[in-house]
């Protein structure tokens, strides 16, 4: 499947570079577009005992240049860049394999095999606090795909997405883990069982410089078979003033 991509970008690319004339340094300017993203994500196929929350809120940035594809200039190929953060707030640490801070029973789980666990009320005669606690992973991605542009400034983008995880962490606010009572902050910056890649379609409807967008990512968060196959619908607003 990955191969695929690849290979697909690849023809998109090369089918696009056939339409284009030799663009001059304005027509480069005018083919170029900047912009940013605000987005909520729904995380699918949660574990029943993960309580996640409503709000997931993730941002990215992305440059796009663009392939006009009829003499008017309505419809184009786009190729570009961006950098996108996901978030996943629950209220549940992340173990591998059966490790886990308070020595619950996990037998069920494979050595090498991530899962999200439920802090407990008490720990050590402590009361245990849970303040925030998330997943973020960060991706470097490739989107291309096609966009019309109507006279009355209404467009559409119907494109596809493939990332690279670039940084991947959890984050962890409450009461100290080993029942000490201290609050504290916690952050695991090596994490094991993430997908490298990601990938899926993607929509924007939208008016002038601002769009309404939806990001449906196809692949899991984590390994196949070494973790919790979840992945997030991405549903947010897209702002293109550059």
């Amino acid at each position: 499947m990955k191969n695929k991509i690849f290979l697909i970008i690849t023809l998109l690319a090369l089918a696009a570079s056939s339409f284009a004339q030799k663009p001059s340094v304005e027509s480069i300017r005018k083919r170029l577009s900047l912009g940013f993203g605000v987005y909520n994500d729904f995380w699918m196929k949660v574990p029943d005992s993960i309580n996640p929350r409503t709000v997931n809120q993730g941002i990215d940035v992305f440059i796009h240049y663009g392939f006009p594809l009829d003499k008017k200039g309505h419809l184009s190929f786009f190729i570009g860049g961006g950098i996108g953060v996901h978030n996943f707030y629950n209220q549940s640490l992340l173990g591998v394999g059966s490790y886990n801070i308070y020595k619950k029973d996990f037998s069920n789980v494979g050595d090498n095999q991530s899962f999200f666990y439920n802090v407990p009320a008490k720990f050590n005669g402590k009361e245990i606090t849970l303040k925030k606690s998330k997943l973020s992973i960060t991706y470097l991605d490739i989107p291309f795909g096609f966009q019309y542009k109507a006279t009355n400034k209404i467009h559409g983008t119907l494109g596809f997405k493939v990332g690279w995880s670039i940084n991947a962490h959890t984050k962890y606010k409450g009461s100290d883990l080993e029942g000490s009572g201290y609050q504290v902050v916690e952050k695991s910056l090596k994490l094991r069982n993430i997908d490298n890649i990601h990938y899926g379609p993607y929509a924007v409807i939208g008016y002038k410089w601002i769009g309404a967008s939806v990001f449906y990512q196809i692949s899991s968060v984590f390994d196949k078979d070494l973790g919790p196959q979840i992945y997030p619908i991405s549903v947010g607003l897209v702002f293109t003033p550059f």
